[in-house]
């Protein structure tokens, strides 16, 4: 099997594939809080008690891809998995697993791995004049073109930030978690401030996503994906509602890396 692993701000995501470059068949997944008060040892215990928990022996595991947007962790997690994991361990967008995209953006190097994994994956799916919306630690929106190329992308504070700083910034307002509401008027408090998150988020997709349409002067599908993406998606008009898309994109990079190398390997 081959270990998929997505380290974000607030989780770390494993997904589980067949060996399979021709098929993208997620088996399993599960999520660690990111913690940068953990040691490798303590990530190394998390895993092995989350594949032991899905009846997943870690010997059989023959690929591992990274992809991270916590520096800070990146290593530690490498040195976690090693401490089970026999073969070499792949961290995308280092020198020996890459991302086949063309890109319209002044610096590549400042784009997170995770949004250009969205954009390859989102385009090996569904195609190009797309728009990626990611409800995650941020809310980013990431736009893919003209056959392929990443254009750029939007980046918004994501739902979780908005309500944390709602409830840490003000005196009186309570702690809540945001879920769908019919009324957007809110009859007390916590209506009020999940109105205010919801039907502010739909506003803010609708928005964006109509003007990137103007400025580019293209009609485009969405793709909602990350943790909050379920309670939206029937609110916006999205062409698919996909969690798994990063995790998948992080699959699909490493089967073209290492599929190239056997092949260069093999005088091809």
């Amino acid at each position: 099997m081959i270990l998929a692993v997505d380290i974000g701000n607030t989780n770390i995501v494993f997904g589980l594939y067949e060996n399979n470059p021709n098929n993208i068949n997620l088996i399993h997944k599960f999520r660690i809080i990111s913690d940068n008060k953990k040691n490798p040892d303590d990530y190394a215990i998390d895993i092995v008690e989350a594949l032991i928990n899905k009846r997943i022996d870690a010997l059989t595991l023959s690929g591992c891809a990274i992809a991270s947007v916590v520096p800070s962790l990146t290593d530690i997690i490498q040195i976690a998995i090693s401490k089970f994991f026999a073969h070499k361990i792949y961290v995308i967008k280092q020198k020996d697993i890459k991302i086949k995209i063309d890109t319209n953006i002044k610096n590549k190097d400042e784009i997170g791995v995770d949004r250009l994994v969205n954009a390859y994956a989102g385009f090996r799916e569904f195609g190009d004049n797309l728009i990626i919306v990611d409800f995650g630690t941020a809310t980013t929106f990431d736009i893919v073109a003209n056959s392929g190329i990443y254009m750029g992308g939007v980046i918004a504070p994501g739902i979780n930030l908005s309500l944390r700083a709602l409830h840490e910034m003000t005196a009186k307002l309570p702690k809540i978690y945001i879920h769908k509401q019919k009324n957007v008027v809110g009859k007390n408090t916590s209506e009020a401030m999940n109105s205010g998150v919801y039907y502010g988020y739909i506003s803010l997709c609708e928005g964006i996503i109509k003007r990137i349409e103007s400025e580019l002067q293209i009609q485009t599908k969405t793709i909602v994906t990350g943790g909050l993406s379920e309670i939206f998606k029937n609110e916006l008009n999205i062409e698919s509602q996909k969690n798994d898309l990063t995790i998948d994109g992080i699959k699909i990079i490493y089967d073209q890396n290492i599929n190239n190398q056997k092949n260069n390997l093999n005088g091809f």
